[in-house]
């Protein structure tokens, strides 16, 4: 149920004469694992539909090799035990059932621990994960679009696009929307966007911009969330304006901005 958020399809599947498959048959401690789950593949489905439509058009699957997206690093070209979802994922579940640690390794760049958000040093990782804890990696410079929680894809997520932003090199990410359900993206009803970063020792800038603008989403309001932040800004602005509304979590080492729907723009950042 954990691994199974981080494929192109996510179902439960099972044959007649199995054992019930339901996330609530072993009980509430697995029950509520898996709803944890479940309401994270909902909540990364801008990122996933996202990804599906740049795979329609370039034939690059959105579960891929981590040699596809490091072609560079000759070591990768034998792990067959983790995966990169989309280009900002990493995946490294373990699929032998043996108790204990299991080392990952880590392609070249920045990396960020997708659960807590903070930076991870090294080219491994020794782990041996929590029952809840399926080890998940974004890759530095990634700007991964997300939502709230919903009970099913028709409906209407509740509160704002949340648009997270992890600082690295070549620093950038998409958003593509339409209905979801009819062709008329082919007569040009679609939604695309896309967004960059610039992250410097004192200072970082963060932009945003509408390509396409044929279909109306469904937020009316965004937040965008920097991560990788040991101290708190001394100053943000939306183009050229000062922005005194935001929050900075110290713990965490991200900052929190919130904005009315907007479809272009750029925030700077002084550190």
């Amino acid at each position: 149920m954990e691994l199974g958020v981080f494929n192109p399809i996510y179902r439960n599947h099972a044959t007649k004469g199995s054992r019930d498959r339901e996330p609530w048959v072993d009980g509430a401690q697995h029950e509520a694992i898996r709803r944890r789950y479940i309401e994270t593949r909902y909540q990364l489905l801008p990122y996933i539909y996202t990804g599906l439509e740049e795979s329609s058009r370039t034939g690059i699957p959105l579960m891929r090799p981590l040699f596809l997206e490091f072609p560079q690093d000759a070591t990768l070209q034998t792990i067959d035990s983790e995966f990169m979802f989309g280009s900002s994922l990493l995946i490294a579940p373990k699929v032998v059932e043996i108790f204990g640690p299991y080392e990952i390794r880590m392609p070249p760049g920045m990396w960020y621990d997708f659960w807590t958000g903070k930076q991870v040093d090294g080219r491994s990782q020794n782990v041996e994960p929590a029952l809840d804890v399926l080890p998940v990696y974004v890759r530095g410079g990634s700007i991964l679009p997300q939502q709230a929680a919903v009970q099913n894809t028709d409906e209407r997520p509740q509160g704002p696009l949340e648009i997270s932003v992890y600082p690295g090199p070549d620093c950038r990410g998409s958003l593509y929307q339409d209905d979801g359900n009819t062709l008329a993206y082919t007569r040009g009803e679609f939604l695309r966007m896309q967004f960059s970063c610039d992250a410097r020792p004192d200072s970082l800038r963060f932009r945003f911009s509408t390509l396409q603008q044929g279909y109306k989403p469904w937020w009316t309001s965004m937040k965008i969330v920097f991560f990788g932040l040991t101290s708190q800004p001394r100053q943000l602005s939306l183009d050229g304006k000062t922005l005194g509304d935001f929050q900075f979590d110290a713990a965490a080492g991200t900052v929190t901005v919130n904005l009315s729907a907007a479809f272009e723009g750029e925030i700077a950042m002084a550190k």
